[in-house]
Formats: structure tokens, C-alpha cells, sequence
């Protein structure tokens, strides 16, 4: 068995591991002495555990991916160039325990289905392996050969079990553990494969439970279940054996072998398995964790660690870098799920750090679970951060499907012994409280239960006081469904005044009616109780109240052409103070906001400050920047650097680094935990750059866009972008600065009815036939060409008189009207389809059409139009009346790029429709179209 000196060499006080919170159970057992030394604390090292859920096994890719995992973390950081001592624990294939679970509901109806089900479960774990190992019969035979025999013990019991018409509660523990059986030989099997020895251990050998933690079936998913402490003697005397037996004693010379070990699963002490129940694997990790003398334990996840909400529910949630064991237990008995809390239990008691990381995302930091909250209890390597001060409140989480049940009546007043005798009554019937609310009178006690237990708790609190009930009809017991808590977490709430005041005054600004209050006196939790319906705009208010004060935004610009650089003096314009200028309410709200450019980089070239650098000490007064060149040009003129220049502009000691363009590196660099939202603004044209919007959006980073690519690419990516974690802001993409995304969704929003769309959408092509229709002797070549030098082209120049800017913005319009399109369902007529066209000829036939629409009291447009109801979208140049309301007459002879747009819906028909006019094009007004959107993002942060 594993040692005692073991565990002290490590730095661990095994004295202090005994003192765990109340609430959690501790095992009286630890790890035992013993004078000789356990064979897998040989090794010269201590071991880590990883642990694997079945989101990271879904599928053959998923186990390699681990697999491979697994043998990158045990050669790196090791100074010694030799391998770590490394376990494994994981659970079944994703939803192979459910599928389980299935057969043996369904054996009870119908044997012959449970056999599919179960052939079935079995040949997905088969293929997984095969797909796995391919061409490795000596490998894959006797992973098959154990399942077939799985397969076939389990279906004589399920006959038996179809006998009984009922599912003793040890026949479902024994089938739903088989998932992590097959599991495990299935990723020992590809570690050796690649040449590793592995083994694989049945927990079922080898960790012990007693019986009274055993039989009673699975329980829910992320439930917080009673801690069922191991036999910690007897589970390190059979994995001795184990090894013994399977792996031998290793020479002074071996490298260790990797373990990969069943998760989930257990037997008592008579050898009868059993389970540590739904999302018992991470109990399983910390388990082993302790037996073997780990230094860490690192859960892989499918997220970037434990997050500060759930970010299903609120988009704008963020990995934490670190957080106590207390905060984390409190998170997961009010409904995290990213650590059961069981799990740790060992790890409190032996100092065991545990990581949270991504198993798709490796190099991210992830979540460091370690320490504990109150000072006394504080371990002396423990880390003191400034997270605590900054962020008081650590996370925020909620339990879905709850009832509250209420016992009053005006004889309580006063009373002794009333919450005793309602918590013996619900302790009495195995109904668990999660949560109690009551006043100082006891006039009415409040008990949060599981709904599930709802009906069975209110009938046991009507026995308990059936007395007072019968004689007393004041008295009442009721119940209230459809409720759920949530709960704000964090060491940083302790002694903090107004801390409650904060929380329920957003909860106010939201429009949440709170039920019920409750606060433990460790001031680490605050919980509510509020409608189910309401929970999700809950979360999202009070995740905003308690990560934003005078908002922040991280920001990186992408492109140092015409509108880039635009922006970056609108930015320093604003960031100086120009929002002051004014006391309306759109000013003062924009006070409230600070944005600090940390990134900006073109093609070539980025630059990376870590506390922001001041966006005019980039640009000056130039209208575009190549960086490089930049650079250069100042090395060449004055010997200083780029970095040199901005550094001194930033002041304060500030720096920036001068990189190569690394799209990964500038990911990486703008998703700073410093700051909790993050933008990525694009302001260039590149495919590339927008084919990397959904990375970004998936890891959290709000992006920005002209690029109107990215937003006309296939449907199926489109709403991806718009359905993640952040949002995707492209207002600019159709009218810069006008606001024609925002009327469209006013007027979806507000139950409006589209008929049609048309539109002068083109900047460019506006300009050009404006020029051509105000002096009939310019030709379209000597329009074009004084479009090009007013910077209103696309870098593409083709792109424009081909049609395709008109097209891509009327997709965008289409695409918000609810229209299923893609580009290739837009009809366009091109002016040109190529700039070669271009020249006397052409010119003499377009001046002609120009003088043909004149004489009839027309202008040539190049425009687009939407039908709704008929789902068709088309782009062409056509000859509309000056009459036409896109038709705007030239002001004083000034040609302008002027975008106008006409809707036309059953609010607004087509003698009055509702129509947009402005200029559309041009890097002022795009740029300003940007910060509009910087502003709306804001809002949306804030809400």
C-alpha cells in the first residue's frame, strides 16, 4: 500500500486533510503506512491522473485524440527526460451509459429489443475499436472477445430480470457500468498501439465501497449525491495485487506504465458491483488520485475549465483561472456539473490540485481547483491573487427543476422546534433540502427539494404535523413547482458590503420576481429562488452586474487600410473624451465604457500590448498603414523602432511586441482574463480572416465585421456565427453607418410583415451612374476611375461592377428578412464581368443608356430587390423614374456614394413606405458604422 512518508514528502500536512466542511462527508480512512513501499511509487516520480468524460470518447477520433493526449502529457515538464507515471480514468462512450440504461428498461417490455439494444451498444464499442486499431487482431480479439461475453452474461440476466416485471436496483448498476468497462480496454488497446504498455483495471477488482453506499441505483446527472467513502485499505491492497498479477514488479530501469482505469464503477466488499453513481467518474479520478500519492489530477473536459456561468445561458461567460475547493463544491451542489463534489473529497484531504482543462483546446490554461476559503482552514502554499477583490462574485450557477414547499401558520410564532421537526420529517422519507428559507418568527419555514421529490416531501411534512393540521385551519402546507435556484459563488463576497444589494438589484433591473432568499454565514453563497421561466434572464443580469462596473472591452483591429485606420482615430477620439460632450442618455451611457486596444495587425505584421496602446500613436493622420513598411520607414528616418514609438505613446511603462501576423497568437493574446469581454474587429476583405470568425466566437470573442464574406457565406455557417457563445456584429456590412439591420430586425421584432425590399446598395456603383447622370459627357471608365480614388472600392474592383457588392447585401437584408437563401439563389445581372471590358466601346454604350433613361425622364440605378413572400432575391441595373423614392436628386451638384433603401410591409404599404437614405460608403462613415457597432455591443453586455 501506498505510504505515509510518500504522502509527506510531497509537501501534503495529512493532519490538516482530516478538516473538510461540514457538508461533505470525509473519509475517517486514509492512506495506511506501510514498510514497504508500494510498487507504483517506484517510478521516482508521482503520478498524474487524467480523467476522460464521454463527451471527450464520443466516437474513434475522440479516443485518439485522448490517447495521444495522454502520452504528450506524461513527457512534458518532466526535467528528467524520463516518462511520468501517468493513470487514466474514463467513462463510457458518450451516451453509452443512457443506451444502457435503455436496455434494461426495455427488457421489462420486450427481451427481444433489449438484445438489439444491447447487440447494438456493443457493435458501436466493437467499431469504435476496430476504427481505433485497425489491423491489430492481437490487440482488438480480447477487447471483443471480453465485450461478446458482457453481451451475453448480461442477457441472461435481463431474462430473469423480465421474469420479475421490476429492475432490482443492482441489475441496472451492474449493466450501466459496463460502458466504462469496454471504455477503458479500448484506449488501453490504442496505447499500445502505439507502442506503450498499458494496462487496464477493472475498478470492480479493485475499489471497495461499503455496502450501504451501494444498491440504490444510479441517481440523476449532476446530482449532488452522499459521498460514498472507499475502503481505502482494501482498494490499495487489490490494486497491489493487480499489479502485481497483471504488470509484475518493474525493474529499477522500466518506465512506468500507463494505467487506464474504469470509471464509475466499484463492488463492496462481498464482490457484488455497484456504482458511485451519475457523474461518479470524477470520484473515480480523485479516488486513484489519493491511493496512487498524485501530485495532480487534470479533468478533460469539453470546455475551457469551470466558467463563471453556464455559458449555454449566458453567451458572455469565461473560463476562471483559479478558485478554492470550497467555491467549488459550492458550485457544484447548486448545479455545476463540470465537478462532482464528491470528487473532492480527496483531494482536500491529501492537497491534491485538481485542473479543469479542454481536451480539444490543450493549450489553454484551464481551471486550477486548489486551497480552501475561510482562514482558518488556509493552506500555506495556498496562492493569493487579486481575483478575490476584482471579482467578488467567482460564478454563478442555478438548479433547473426545483419545488418549494412551505409550511406557515400563526401558531409558529415563536415556537421552538418547527424547522426540527420539518427537516426529520423530509430526512425521514430520503427527501435531500437544497436549500431553506425562513423568517425570524418561524411563521413560515420554506424548503427547496428536487421536483422529483416534490409530492413525496409534501406528504411527509402533512404527517409530521397532522395534529396541528386537523385543529388549526390556518395552517397550510403547500407546494410551489416550475421554480429554480441559482446562486451567486465567491471567496471575495465575505465582509464585501453590498454584495446582496448588487445581486438583487439586477435581478430587479430584469424583471425577475425573487421567491425566495437564502445566504449561508460563510457569505460564500447567496441564493434565490425564482420562476424557471425567468432563470436564463436572471443569470445573464447578474452575471453583467457582478463582471462589469465601467465596462472594458479588449479590442483588436484587423486591417490598416482606409477603414481601419479610420477607426483608430475615432477610437482615440473616443477613448479621449469626446463622449463627454454632451449629457443625453446615450452619452452617459457611452462614459460608461473603455475601450482598450490591445491588438492590431494587417497581413503582415501585428502588434500586441497587454495593457492597450493608444490608436493614433499607429496610424497619426495617415489614411492607411502598412505596418511593415512603417516600421521600416521610421528605422530609416529617425533609427527608432515601431515599438519604440508606441511604447512612449502608451505611457506608464507600457510595451508592445512587433510580431509576425499569427491568427492563433492574436486569438490567444486577445482573450485575456483580465478583461471578461473581448473584441475582434475586421476591417479588411479577406476570406481568410472571416473563415476564422466561428473559432472565435466559439471561444467567446465578440467579432466585429465590414466584411461582408462572412456573412454571405453558407446558411448553415451564418447561423452558427449568430447562435454562439458571441455575437457577430455586422451592421456596417450593408449601409456603414445607416442602421439597416437594425430596422429590419425593429420591424421583424415588432411583428411587421415584409412585402418587398429595394435598394441602391452599392456605394460605388451609386457614385458612379450619380456622375455619369449629373454631367452626361463623363464616361462610366472616368466615373470608375474617380470612384477608385476616392477609396470607395472594393480592393477588388470587379467585385463591385460585376454586381457581387450589391448581391452580398441584399443577401445579408434577405437573410434578416428570415429568408433561407445562399448566394447562389441570388439572380444578378453584372455591368461588367470583367474589367477588361472595359473601354470606348462599352463606354459609348452605357453613355447612350444613360441618355436613353434621360429623355424618358429616368436615371440609370444599379439596384436590388427582395421579394419576400416569393423568396426571390435579384441584382441588375435598371432605368427608374425621378419620381422613384431611391432616386435622390444631387445636392448643389455635389455627386455623392448615397445608399437608399425602400421597405415596403403591411405597416408601411407602398404609397408610404418606409424609406432609408444616406451615404453609404467611404471609410468615414464605415468606420463609424463600426463603433456604432462597438456601442450596441456594449448594450447588449450591459442588459
Amino acid at each position: 500500500t501506498a505510504t505515509r512518508v510518500a504522502v509527506t514528502k510531497r509537501g501534503r500536512k495529512t493532519a490538516a486533510a482530516k478538516v473538510v466542511r461540514a457538508a461533505v462527508a470525509t473519509s475517517e480512512a486514509s492512506v495506511t503506512s506501510s514498510e514497504e513501499e508500494a510498487v507504483w511509487r517506484r517510478f521516482g516520480s508521482d503520478w498524474e491522473v487524467h480523467k476522460f468524460g464521454g463527451a471527450s470518447l464520443n466516437d474513434a477520433n475522440l479516443y485518439k485524440t485522448c490517447g495521444d493526449l495522454l502520452v504528450t502529457e506524461a513527457a512534458s515538464n518532466n526535467g528528467s527526460g524520463s516518462r511520468k507515471p501517468t493513470a487514466a480514468v474514463v467513462s463510457a462512450a458518450g451516451g453509452m451509459t443512457d443506451a444502457l440504461v435503455s436496455v434494461v428498461s426495455t427488457s421489462l417490455l420486450d427481451t427481444a429489443d433489449a438484445n438489439a439494444k444491447l447487440q447494438a451498444a456493443a457493435e458501436r464499442q466493437i467499431k469504435i475499436l476496430l476504427e481505433l486499431v485497425p489491423n491489430k487482431p492481437e490487440l482488438t480479439d480480447p477487447v471483443i472477445a471480453n465485450i461478446h461475453k458482457d453481451r451475453e452474461g448480461t442477457m441472461a440476466i435481463l431474462q430473469a430480470v423480465s421474469l420479475l416485471r421490476g429492475v432490482p436496483p443492482q441489475v441496472l448498476e451492474l449493466v450501466a457500468g459496463l460502458g466504462e468497462v469496454w471504455s477503458a480496454q479500448t484506449l488501453a488497446a490504442y496505447l499500445r498501439a502505439t507502442g506503450v504498455e498499458a494496462g487496464w483495471v477493472d475498478a470492480r477488482d479493485v475499489l471497495i465501497v461499503p455496502d450501504s453506499g451501494a444498491g440504490s441505483g444510479l441517481g440523476e446527472k449532476g446530482m449532488a449525491m452522499d459521498t460514498i467513502n472507499p475502503i481505502w485499505d482494501s482498494t490499495e491492497a487489490k490494486l497491489a495485487a493487480w499489479w502485481e498479477q497483471t504488470l509484475g514488479l518493474p525493474a529499477a530501469s522500466d518506465p512506468p506504465p500507463f494505467l487506464v482505469i474504469t470509471g464509475f464503477v466499484c463492488s463492496t466488499p462481498s464482490g457484488r458491483p455497484t456504482t458511485l453513481k451519475r457523474s461518479g467518474s470524477d470520484y473515480s479520478a480523485t479516488i486513484f488520485a489519493k491511493v496512487l500519492g498524485a501530485s495532480k489530477v487534470t479533468m478533460w473536459k469539453n470546455v475551457n475549465g469551470v466558467y463563471t456561468a453556464d455559458p449555454r445561458r449566458v453567451p458572455d461567460a469565461f473560463p476562471i483561472s483559479q478558485m478554492t475547493f470550497d467555491e467549488a463544491m459550492e458550485l457544484a451542489y447548486f448545479g455545476g456539473q463540470v465537478l462532482h463534489p464528491s470528487a473532492m473529497v480527496p483531494c482536500i484531504e491529501c492537497r491534491i490540485p485538481v485542473f479543469v482543462r479542454n481536451v480539444f483546446n490543450p493549450s489553454h490554461p484551464g481551471t486550477r481547483v486548489y486551497g480552501r476559503g475561510e482562514d482558518r482552514l488556509r493552506w500555506d502554499d495556498q496562492e493569493t491573487t487579486s481575483e478575490d477583490s476584482d471579482f467578488p462574485v467567482k460564478a454563478i450557477t442555478s438548479i433547473d427543476k426545483v419545488a418549494l414547499v412551505t409550511i406557515s401558520g400563526a401558531s409558529f410564532l415563536g415556537t421552538p422546534g418547527v424547522a426540527k421537526r420539518m427537516m426529520e420529517a423530509l430526512g425521514n422519507v430520503g427527501v435531500n433540502v437544497i436549500l431553506m428559507s425562513q423568517g425570524s418568527s418561524e411563521h413560515s419555514i420554506t424548503v427547496a427539494v428536487d421536483e422529483h421529490d416534490e409530492l413525496k416531501a409534501v406528504s411527509s411534512v402533512q404527517k409530521a404535523f397532522a395534529p396541528e393540521l386537523a385543529t388549526q385551519d390556518e395552517m397550510t402546507v403547500n407546494s410551489q413547482g416550475g421554480a429554480a435556484i441559482m446562486a451567486v459563488i465567491g471567496e471575495g463576497m465575505k465582509c464585501q458590503p453590498g454584495i446582496s444589494g448588487r445581486f438583487l438589484n439586477a435581478l430587479g433591473r430584469a424583471k425577475v420576481n425573487v421567491i425566495a432568499i437564502a445566504q449561508g454565514s460563510s457569505e460564500r453563497n447567496i441564493s434565490v429562488v425564482v420562476a424557471r421561466e425567468e432563470l436564463s434572464r436572471a443569470l445573464r443580469a447578474t452575471h453583467s452586474s457582478f463582471t462589469l462596473s465601467d465596462m472594458t472591452l479588449a479590442v483588436g483591429i484587423i486591417g490598416t487600410g482606409a477603414v481601419g485606420c479610420e477607426l483608430m482615430k475615432q477610437l482615440g477620439n473616443f477613448n479621449k473624451g469626446d463622449k463627454m460632450k454632451n449629457n443625453s442618455p446615450a452619452s452617459q451611457a457611452a462614459r460608461r465604457l473603455h475601450v482598450e486596444l490591445r491588438a492590431v495587425c494587417d497581413s503582415k505584421t501585428m502588434l500586441l500590448s497587454e495593457n492597450g496602446m493608444p490608436p493614433r500613436a499607429i496610424c497619426g493622420e495617415a489614411s492607411f498603414v502598412n505596418l511593415q513598411d512603417l516600421d521600416a520607414s521610421l528605422q530609416g528616418s529617425g533609427g527608432t523602432t515601431l515599438k519604440e514609438v508606441i511604447d512612449k505613446a502608451s505611457g506608464d511603462g507600457n510595451t508592445c511586441e512587433v510580431e509576425a501576423t499569427d491568427f492563433a497568437k492574436l486569438e490567444e493574446f486577445i482573450d485575456t482574463k483580465r478583461i471578461p469581454h473581448k473584441v475582434l474587429i475586421d476591417c479588411t476583405a479577406s476570406q481568410k480572416v472571416a473563415d476564422k470568425y466561428s473559432q472565435w466566437i466559439k471561444r467567446g470573442i465578440h467579432v466585429i465585421t465590414v466584411n461582408g464574406r462572412s456573412v454571405c457565406g453558407p446558411l448553415k455557417d451564418y447561423n452558427d456565427n449568430l447562435n454562439g457563445p458571441a455575437s457577430l456584429q455586422y451592421e456596417s456590412c450593408v449601409g456603414a453607418q445607416m442602421p439597416v439591420i437594425s430596422i429590419v430586425r425593429d420591424l421583424m421584432q415588432t411583428g411587421d410583415d415584409p412585402l418587398k425590399v429595394e435598394g441602391i446598395v452599392s456605394g460605388s456603383m451609386s457614385y458612379i451612374f450619380g456622375r455619369m447622370h449629373a454631367d452626361t459627357n463623363v464616361t462610366f471608365s472616368q466615373a470608375f476611375a474617380e470612384a477608385k480614388g476616392d477609396g470607395l472600392l472594393d480592393s477588388d474592383p470587379l467585385f463591385d461592377v460585376s454586381g457581387g457588392d450589391t448581391a452580398q447585401k441584399m443577401l445579408i437584408v434577405a437573410r434578416e428578412l428570415g429568408m433561407q437563401v445562399e448566394m447562389e439563389d441570388v439572380k444578378v445581372e453584372p455591368v461588367l464581368k470583367s474589367c477588361d471590358e472595359m473601354g470606348a466601346e462599352f463606354d459609348a454604350a452605357m453613355m447612350g443608356r444613360c441618355k436613353e433613361a434621360l429623355a424618358k425622364g429616368e436615371r440609370l440605378c444599379y439596384m436590388g430587390e427582395i421579394n419576400v413572400h416569393a423568396g426571390t432575391v435579384r441584382c441588375g441595373l435598371m432605368s427608374l423614374p425621378f419620381t422613384h423614392r431611391l432616386v435622390m436628386p444631387s445636392s448643389g451638384g455635389l455627386v455623392q456614394a448615397i445608399t437608399a433603401l425602400v421597405f415596403t410591409t403591411r405597416r408601411y404599404p407602398e404609397h408610404t413606405p418606409l424609406c432609408v437614405h444616406g451615404p453609404g460608403a467611404g471609410p468615414i462613415v464605415t468606420a463609424a458604422g463600426i463603433m456604432a457597432d462597438l456601442m450596441r455591443l456594449s448594450r447588449q453586455l450591459e442588459r
